[in-house]
């Protein structure tokens, strides 16, 4: 396709959903750099809120698994991405596919805008990037900055929905892409879909299933933008609930009812 968009991906270090997603979106579009954002607020830089919300066991079964994928990781690395074709982490897919990878603190730095100003972005692609973005980079792209949320907005908007999913009992669930403002999870809604999640126990249970869909309504939005087929829905913010981080006492609660990390 000659009219591919030029993308960039802004997104913070993960290990097992969001390095596929930009796979999927790397076939329908451009990405002309992948940014990893480092913050306060990356998941990665939770560990001590995590030892806090789930205990120990849950902690060190989460740190289990995290050791086996970064095993996979350098062997991956090894095979020349033959094995795990570079899904282990965000800078390895980026590496697996030829894709400049950077590593950012501050998405709203003069210095980054101007880079983006740089590359003539028409589209910028958040997966869980994890800082408020202020008008200028919003305005920077020609199509703005699209978001993947793992919940059905406006329902369920800010922090860990796959948390809040459980702690509330849900028994559906969702992703949606929806434009950026200057306000969480606030702008028109692209792309919206279903799952279920009465069979989840763990929050990455849930997020196993809100990823994969997440990552393909990323796809299809990208797609419609570059069609010029998208339709944007009003994002009524004043019908849906907002969560933050969960308290000590939240977690307790969460599992109290049997719910877990992993």
């Amino acid at each position: 396709m000659d009219n591919k968009l030029r993308v960039v991906v802004m997104t913070q270090n993960d290990r097992f959903f969001i390095p596929k997603n930009i796979k999927k979106a790397s076939e329908v579009c451009d990405i002309l750099e992948i940014v990893e954002v480092d913050s306060k607020y990356s998941l990665d830089n939770q560990v001590g809120n995590y030892f806090k919300w789930f205990g120990l066991f849950q902690c060190a079964k989460m740190g289990f698994v995290t050791i086996g994928r970064e095993c996979e990781k350098y062997l991956d690395r090894i095979s020349g991405y033959k094995i795990m074709h570079g899904y282990c982490s965000v800078k390895d897919v980026a590496k697996a596919n030829g894709i400049p990878h950077r590593v950012i603190t501050k998405s709203n730095d003069p210095e980054y805008v101007k880079h983006i100003k740089d590359l003539n972005v028409d589209l910028i692609v958040s997966y869980s990037a994890p800082q408020i973005i202020k008008e200028e980079l919003l305005n920077t792209p020609k199509y703005g900055i699209i978001n993947v949320h793992g919940s059905l907005l406006p329902d369920f908007r800010g922090c860990l929905p796959s948390f809040w999913y459980l702690y509330c009992d849900e028994r559906k669930g969702g992703a949606t892409v929806h434009y950026m403002s200057a306000l969480i999870d606030d702008g028109d809604i692209i792309e919206q879909g279903e799952v279920d999640l009465s069979d989840c126990k763990s929050m990455f249970q849930v997020m196993k299933k809100t990823k994969l869909l997440g990552g393909n309504l990323m796809v299809k939005a990208i797609q419609d933008i570059q069609n010029g087929t998208a339709v944007r829905k009003k994002n009524e913010t004043d019908k849906g609930r907002y969560f933050t981080w969960p308290t000590v006492e939240q977690a307790r609660e969460f599992r109290a009812k049997g719910k877990k990390l992993i």
